[in-house]
Formats: C-alpha cells, structure tokens, sequence
C-alpha cells in the first residue's frame, strides 16, 4: 500500500458518507451599461435582474465589472445599489485597465472610485 493512501476517509465522516462537494454557480447578468436595448427591453431585463438579486439568498459575492475608460453610468451605481440593499459582499473591478497608459490608469481609477460613490482604499 503507497503512504499518503488513506481507504479509511469514508470512516471519518458522519455517517460514513463523504461530505458532498462544493457547489460554485455562476451567473453573468447583462452589461447595462454598455448594452443597446430599447427602452422597453431594458426595463425588462433591470425588472429581472432586481428579482434575481432579491430572491438569491445564497449569493455570496456580487463582482460589478466596470470599464476602467468610462465615468461609471446610473446603471452601474444602480446595480451597486441593489446588490448593497440585498446584503450581498461586493468587490468592484476595472476592466480594460490594459487599455490604459500608466500615466492615465490612476485618474482613471478614482474616476470610476467616485463615480460609484466608493471611499478610498
């Protein structure tokens, strides 16, 4: 028998059952701020992103990609917003920073800081 192999593992659970595996589910909500939806569909879909966020209770992090050129929009403070009155963890992160020159990526940055409302650090 090679060391380290161990037939014993069911044993050492409750039960004699291995414990189940991690679950990890993703879901990509649309891009408001970028997409070109009438104003009828847009509606639509801010309708069902705000039910899908209040009624996932197992959500356990929020991640708000925001493009690090652009001034954050009122969708993007929205769906901050939203995701911060249903109690979910957030972490906001600039994309297409390798868009930027290091000369323009630290404006940029705080532009996108202060657009969504964020305190520094």
């Amino acid at each position: 028998k090679p060391k380290g192999n161990n037939n014993n593992a069911k044993k050492n659970t409750a039960g004699g059952a291995p414990p189940p595996p991690p679950i990890l589910g993703l879901a990509d909500l649309p891009g408001f701020g970028y997409a070109k939806l009438s104003k009828d569909a847009k509606e639509n879909v801010e309708i069902a992103a705000e039910r899908y966020l209040s009624a996932r209770r197992e959500l356990a992090l929020g991640v708000l990609l925001v493009d690090a050129r652009r001034v954050p929009s009122s969708d993007d403070r929205a769906v901050l917003a939203a995701l911060y009155d249903a109690g979910v963890p957030l972490v906001v992160a600039a994309t297409k920073s390798d868009k930027l020159t290091k000369s323009e990526l630290g404006p940029a940055l705080m532009k996108v800081r202060d657009g969504l409302g964020l305190p520094e650090g």
